[in-house]
């Protein structure tokens, strides 16, 4: 088949598909996302600056290819960064007029690339920049496609000159200073807790509410739009140590891929075990909840009455001067119509007519324009306007967001119109239903700007709230994510995991986590300093746990490594480290780890000694419940239940004493001794008459025989 019939059979494919109205919406030059998030509009024109060209149709035969090219790209799954593409598409289509005078894509050629090469440097700069180096993405694979296809079978190889400048770890000057401009500040976060403590008037508690729950939540600010009245979660549960604890978290959809998760609100840190100060957090996230449950309420209700009725009921509201039960058919005049539409400032000095040509200005009359311009309207015709206003607004009605997963009328975070508006003398319209844009929260938590004047105050500035100098407080909705990715990251060797850290953010790639890390040189390096001009084996092995370095089979069991001898790496968690030799037959235990002898736990290892201390709580409150059911039952069988616990209790116990013992120093090596563990060859030993030696008792095994009762004065 020749090129030109290739083409065809693409472009009539293309056709087939059901994306963007099919058949049906094929002549259109402009089209608009379906599945995205936030709809983009689609322009197939030519080059033009934004809003200050006409919009021009690409011509013929290149309109067609570049629709079929923009379905065959979209149709899988619809992408956000189509600006790229129709860039791309665009300085194709100029090169190719300039030389062809005829924009057919069959006369792509190497000169052509090359003009197109000259037309983006032309028009970008020399310098590289961000969006040359997508085009460039999206021209290499434009080429790619028409190669494949077998349009173009020939056409050169063409390679971006622009590079990906990733500024998360480039050390220019220009990757640098931006980095340190988006690095968090504690002391800004610190704040967004401050005002919603402050936060008083109904603005202030919603804005300081979105604002808390994107601070513990370190997610996207547009995934707010996704939380239902029903998505916390506050309840009581038992712990695997037997320990009733509470929890609260959020039921939370992220965008980009991850999908729904809970995300579980984190115990503050240096509480020394106050539940009070631990769940303190707790409450303010459960606090915010309610004010923003509370502060929706009309907005839902209003949102569900439009649904069920298809916006053929108008709701007859407080400011409303007609009885509640007035017919919604029955035409109003222009007092009841004013004040069933909030718009009494369009009334003249008698409070009873409307002004002259108010009914035919809609800087006046809004979205009601319609609906009264040739007459009164009746309440049902002002339900019809709002709803089709409202309605419209929603681009993915009646959901929330392309996730499909929320109600508009179960959202947490719906608002009514002038709800929150800046100018306390517009009124609150009742039949009403909005959602939030990142740029209106942005805005909220940084104030606006136009023209070097400040046009909007942020919810810091309505409290009086300033950093140390006296400087304004500026944040973005993502700066909380960037929060999180510093801040995880530093704490990452203290058991906060790549994987949990990409959890928490809802990313789909764990590479991504690299983009969101702030950290400085500097401070990545003090994780490592304390190494420097200090040899392995001086340094203890509780520090070594901290700062990462391997610890081996043979410290852990005292011995001197031999001549011939090779050092076997030892894995460490949370209970300590397994010394089972990988040259012996595989553990039997089946994770049994508490009583073995080959577990050992070093003294000063984080959160060690805290495991031990549940696991020794969870066995004696199942040793005195089984004791309990014992003495009122004398069940057969409990008592090896018992026998199980009390073992497991004792050994847990002892260990942690010895951990609160001041004498023991750090990085003491601890362990149970093979007396409450024999080994396979010394029970068969022993069972064939042999007598094995007992080894001198250490404190932990005198520990364990006190508690067990097997010495005297126990």
């Amino acid at each position: 088949m020749s090129s030109r019939g290739i083409l065809k059979t693409y472009i009539e494919s293309a056709r087939k598909l059901s994306i963007y109205g099919g058949e049906d919406g094929w002549d259109a030059n402009t089209w608009v996302t379906t599945t995205l998030r936030s709809p983009i509009t689609i322009a197939f024109c030519e080059l033009r600056t934004h809003g200050r060209k006409p919009f021009v149709p690409m011509q013929e035969p290149f309109l067609e290819f570049a629709k079929a090219y923009v379905r065959h790209n979209q149709y899988n799954k619809e992408r956000v960064p189509i600006k790229s593409l129709l860039l791309a598409l665009r300085f194709v289509y100029a090169a190719l007029k300039e030389l062809h005078s005829v924009p057919d894509i069959l006369k792509v050629d190497g000169s052509v690339q090359e003009l197109v090469f000259e037309k983006l440097v032309a028009w970008y700069g020399s310098k590289r920049r961000r969006s040359t180096h997508y085009i460039g993405l999206e021209l290499m694979s434009l080429y790619t496609e028409l190669r494949k296809q077998g349009i173009h079978p020939a056409l050169p190889h063409w390679q971006s000159p622009w590079k990906s400048d990733n500024r998360s770890s480039s050390m220019t000057p220009s990757a640098i200073a931006w980095r340190k401009d988006k690095t968090p500040d504690d002391r800004k976060l610190a704040t967004v807790l401050v005002a919603f403590e402050l936060a008083k008037t109904d603005k202030d508690q919603y804005w300081s509410s979105l604002a808390l729950l994107l601070a513990f939540a370190s997610s996207r600010g547009g995934e707010l739009v996704d939380l239902r009245e029903d998505s916390l979660i506050d309840e009581h549960y038992t712990d695997r140590y037997g320990r009733t604890k509470r929890r609260v978290g959020l039921r939370w959809f992220s965008e980009k891929g991850f999908g729904a998760n809970v995300k579980w609100v984190p115990r503050l840190p240096s509480s020394n075990g106050n539940e009070t100060q631990e769940s303190r957090l707790m409450d303010m996230v459960v606090q915010a909840f309610k004010r923003l449950l509370r502060l929706s309420e009309p907005a839902r209700k209003a949102a569900k009455l439009a649904y069920d009725t298809h916006g053929t009921v108008y709701p007859i509201h407080e400011l409303c001067i007609t009885s509640k039960n007035y017919p919604q058919d029955r035409v109003l005049n222009d007092m009841e119509t004013a004040h069933a539409m909030c718009r009494t400032a369009n009334l003249d000095r008698t409070g009873r007519q409307f002004w002259p040509n108010i009914r035919a200005s809609r800087t006046y009359s809004g979205w009601h324009l319609p609906c009264f311009k040739d007459g009164n309207p009746t309440y049902q015709d002002i339900a019809q306007a709002d709803y089709q206003k409202f309605k419209n607004k929603l681009p993915h009605w009646p959901h929330t967001s392309n996730s499909g997963r929320v109600k508009v009328w179960e959202s947490l975070i719906l608002h009514q119109w002038n709800q929150f508006h800046d100018n306390s003398f517009k009124s609150v319209y009742p039949n009403s239903y909005c959602l939030i844009t990142t740029t209106q929260l942005c805005n909220q938590l940084s104030g606006k700007w136009e023209k070097g004047e400040k046009t909007m105050f942020s919810l810091f500035d309505r409290l009086g709230l300033t950093m140390d100098d006296g400087s304004p407080i500026q944040l973005v909705s993502h700066d909380f994510r960037r929060w999180h990715g510093t801040r995880g990251r530093a704490l990452a060797f203290k058991g906060l995991s790549e994987h949990r850290l990409r959890m928490l953010a809802g990313r789909q790639d764990i590479l991504q986590n690299d983009a969101y890390d702030f950290n400085t040189p500097e401070q990545k390096a003090a994780q490592y300093r304390q190494l420097i001009g200090i040899s392995s084996d001086n340094l203890p092995l509780h520090k070594r746990l901290v700062v990462g370095t391997p610890i081996y089979r043979h410290e852990l069991l005292g011995r001197a490594l031999g001549v011939h001898g090779v050092p076997q790496p030892i894995q460490i968690g949370e209970f300590g480290g397994c010394t089972h030799s990988i040259s012996e037959p595989p553990c039997m235990k089946g994770g049994d780890c508490l009583t073995c002898s080959e577990k050992k736990y070093i003294k000063g290892a984080p959160g060690c000694l805290e495991r031990l201390r549940e696991a020794a709580s969870h066995h004696k409150a199942e040793f005195d419940a089984l004791e309990a059911w014992q003495k009122e039952r004398d069940q057969l069988g409990v008592d090896q239940w018992m026998t199980y616990n009390v073992i497991r209790y004792a050994i847990a116990e002892s260990l942690v004493r010895q951990m609160e013992d001041p004498t023991i120093a750090d990085g003491t090596v601890l362990g149970v001794d093979e007396h409450f563990d024999p080994s396979p060859l010394k029970v068969n030993l022993m069972a064939k008459g042999f007598e094995v030696p007992e080894k001198s008792q250490d404190s932990v095994t005198q520990e364990i025989n006190k508690l067990l009762g097997m010495v005297e004065g126990a």
